[in-house]
């Protein structure tokens, strides 16, 4: 009988300080375009949806955010692949150390690549459009497989947005279904972005109210704590 305590006692002990040495803090990884960016409807960087979901988690281990407003799909992947060096706290970090050591990634991508060049021609057509689609979607699929060479733990997407008017609602809801069954496959978490359209600065960019609540579903999806 004392053996059998005494094993337990040892068995309690060890999980114990498993507790006690278990890492606990979330390092959180930002990618991608002028959403991630913060940029208002004025053109400059404000607080962004990844600003507020930073802010929510109180046992924050490192905030990394790499974006640029122009962002596009194949940039992330290039840089990934390049392995580029960012500044984080003062110290240089690669990209891919920063995918290896995440516990959360967003990325908001894909508006640039959807609606740029094809929106601005003068002859422009909705078919355009769904063709332009389908490269988009193959773009998403390549990004979706850098990032799962890196990155094992949660990673969610910021889905697209009509900034195009109502007549175009049909469109950017099958994109939205079309991304969102291509990043499931990859176990990515689709964050669908529909409600922008009525939270619009200068017709493109989230009001503030916006990134509130882009942040706020991916709070309650990740369960940030």
């Amino acid at each position: 009988m004392k053996k059998i305590m005494t094993i337990m006692v040892i068995i309690l002990a060890v999980f114990l300080i498993y507790l006690g040495l278990r890492d606990d803090k979330i390092y959180y990884l930002a990618m991608g375009d002028y959403l991630t960016n913060g940029t208002n409807g004025q053109g400059f960087k404000d607080y962004g949806y990844a600003d507020y979901i930073k802010d929510s988690i109180k046992k924050l281990e490192k905030y990394v955010n790499i974006s640029k407003d122009n962002y596009r799909i194949i940039d992330i992947i290039s840089d990934i692949d390049d392995n580029i060096s960012i500044n984080v706290d003062g110290k240089y970090k690669t990209v891919q150390n920063a995918l290896i050591k995440a516990d959360l990634v967003t990325i908001s991508i894909g508006m640039n690549d959807l609606i740029s060049n094809v929106t601005l021609s003068s002859n422009f057509n909705v078919n355009d459009l769904y063709t332009k689609l389908e490269q988009v979607v193959k773009d998403y699929e390549n990004l979706f497989k850098v990032l799962r060479k890196y990155c094992k733990e949660e990673i969610y997407l910021i889905g697209v947005y009509n900034t195009m008017g109502n007549n175009m609602n049909d469109f950017f809801d099958y994109a939205d279904n079309k991304i969102a069954t291509v990043a499931r496959t990859y176990k990515i978490k689709y964050v669908s972005a529909k409600e922008l359209t009525d939270y619009l600065d200068n017709k493109m960019y989230p009001s503030k109210q916006g990134h509130e609540l882009i942040a706020n579903k991916v709070i309650n999806m990740f369960n940030v704590k």
